[in-house]
């Protein structure tokens, strides 16, 4: 039976929740593989509705989203609402308020490239038509040679769907000190990223947990709201965009080192901003 296939069709970025990991960034590349007699054109399916269609079915789940684990019994989420609660296993809890097309529901006790891609798996069979008889979905993490991040963060002035306070991204970094790459200053900061949200000073709202720290505002898609652990969240004096990242970065550490700091800061994959101080 013929068969058609597409590498990395989609980058899905986007956040998850996890009882012990917390508000988790992730980033999947999306393969995808279809079989079915050919059609009147002598396709599977053409390759334009492939790149349009299905790509937009699956990006349109989960990306940028709020994936909640719904049958977790550490999660309490609201059906048809974007309030969505998390017991973490140290004791801490992660809430998030937002508009409900910012959250997708994952039936399942965990976020994880099998349930997500069964997730994706339902909405793409939904779009093809009826020659096509087998799918296959296979999400995966880009490789990456060196040290990454999963960081979460949301951007108030973004006029589209990085506006959602809890949506997240697995990056690679590269740093180079006086012109040589340094592996290590790679890893510390990876590690002071790590599973961390990234928020910015002029958002943070009163807490309503001792030992937690609230973000919140308005932007076009509605009101956003945030609470999670101190312990995650690293403040920032700017916006979280990934020019102010790669900044942020370069800054601090030619502050700590001598010589000059060069920062390639990813966002997602094969997407980011360079930045240099010192």
């Amino acid at each position: 039976m013929p068969t058609l296939f597409v590498e990395e069709l989609a980058n899905l970025d986007f956040a998850y929740l996890d009882p012990r990991r917390g508000l988790v960034g992730e980033t999947y590349l999306l393969d995808l593989e279809l079989s079915g007699d050919l059609d009147d054109q002598g396709m599977v399916l053409d390759f334009g509705r492939v790149k349009r269609e299905i790509r937009d079915a699956a990006e349109g789940l989960v990306d940028h989203k709020l994936l909640v684990p719904a049958s977790s019994p550490a999660v309490r989420l609201e059906p048809g609402a974007g309030r969505v609660e998390l017991r973490l296993v140290d004791g801490g809890v992660v809430e998030m308020l937002g508009p409900a097309e910012a959250v997708c529901a994952i039936d399942a006790d965990q976020v994880n490239v099998d349930t997500v891609g069964a997730a994706i798996r339902q909405v793409i069979e939904a779009q093809l038509p009826g020659n096509v008889t087998g799918i296959g979905v296979l999400l995966r993490p880009e490789s990456i040679d060196g040290p990454w991040y999963h960081y979460c963060h949301g951007l108030r002035k973004h006029d589209g769907d990085c506006q959602r306070i809890a949506h997240g991204h697995r990056s690679r970094l590269r740093i180079e000190r006086a012109g040589r790459r340094d592996m290590a200053l790679e890893r510390d900061w990876a590690a002071r990223w790590n599973d961390r949200f990234l928020a910015t000073t002029e958002d943070e709202l009163p807490a309503q947990r001792p030992g937690h720290r609230r973000f919140g505002y308005d932007a076009p898609q509605g009101r956003f709201e945030l609470e999670l652990p101190s312990n995650r969240v690293d403040v920032l004096p700017t916006d979280t965009t990934v020019e102010h990242l790669a900044a942020f970065m370069a800054t601090t550490l030619a502050a700590r080192h001598q010589g000059r700091i060069d920062v390639r800061a990813y966002e997602g994959v094969r997407k980011g901003a360079r930045a240099s101080a010192g």
